[in-house]
């Protein structure tokens, strides 16, 4: 285990039995067992701590969720494993998300509002593909509410489990969720959302242009030669008329181990596979 993922999983320990302005610096170093210094190394604050916890959160439920679906070997299949991971992985972080809800925490700044925001379309992006691969064409039209709808019943199941604390039968629930979600994909009429731009606002707006900047940002972020001359090259391949989608993705598999560079090697992996 790494420092930083020490010092995250510490911090979560603590955040949900003390609160999250309540624990300090000085109570996760201790728990960790290191000095003030090394955490210093790994964050530059408790707000940047929780920055990155947050991104950890979002960027695990996307990473770890399409990857199970993807081992799936049937449509049908696929869905349910899709269920079932994204409440195991939402269950892992009820205590902090508790916490969260109840404090308002300084770090809850306009870029972390907009990371999140675009974590969340970026997830419901890859449900809708999801439908579409179980589904196919008699989705046609409909993807936009089944996106919407799907994500509420998740959301409800996860507020009741939330506010009852009393453990579920996971494995039932998806089989649940499935036959629901089949129901509305089969047979239901009438539409409501008509177009992409009613459920996306921000993932189907970057351009190349953004990304570079992005990625000129996250440059000063690393000291690692081998990242510094990924990102580079990743800025060169992408400023081509016709990237090529196996140097993109070799060029961001050198850059997954970061932390600080999750969301972009994310986004580029779903862009270019």
């Amino acid at each position: 285990m790494t420092r930083k993922q020490l010092i995250i999983d510490s911090a979560l320990q603590l955040f949900a039995e003390k609160g999250i302005e309540a624990t300090s610096v000085q109570q996760i170093t201790d728990h960790c067992g290191i000095s003030k210094g090394a955490f210093y190394l790994s964050f530059k604050s408790k707000d940047e701590l929780i920055f990155s916890i947050i991104e950890h959160f979002m960027n695990n439920i996307i990473r770890e969720v399409d990857q199970a679906v993807n081992e799936g070997s049937t449509p049908s299949e696929k869905l349910h494993i899709y269920f079932v991971y994204t409440f195991k992985i939402m269950s892992q972080y009820t205590g902090f998300a508790e916490v969260l809800l109840k404090e308002k925490v300084s770090a809850i700044n306009e870029t972390l509002i907009e990371r999140i925001h675009y974590y969340v379309e970026l997830s419901k992006k890859s449900l809708e593909k999801l439908l579409f691969d179980v589904f196919g064409e008699q989705i046609e039209g409909k993807q936009y509410d089944l996106v919407i709808v799907v994500n509420g019943m998740i959301q409800s199941y996860l507020q009741y489990f939330f506010e009852s604390s009393k453990p579920f039968d996971i494995l039932k629930l998806a089989d649940s969720l499935v036959e629901k979600t089949t129901l509305l994909a089969t047979k239901s009429q009438i539409i409501f959302l008509q177009s992409s731009s009613q459920l996306y606002n921000r993932v189907e707006n970057y351009s190349t242009e953004h990304i570079i900047e992005e990625l000129n940002q996250l440059q000063k972020l690393t000291n690692n030669k081998l990242e510094l001359d990924s990102i580079q090259l990743l800025k060169e391949e992408l400023l081509l008329d016709k990237p090529r989608n196996a140097i993109v993705l070799g060029l961001v598999s050198n850059l997954e181990k970061n932390e600080s560079l999750n969301w972009i090697t994310l986004y580029l992996r779903k862009q270019f596979s």
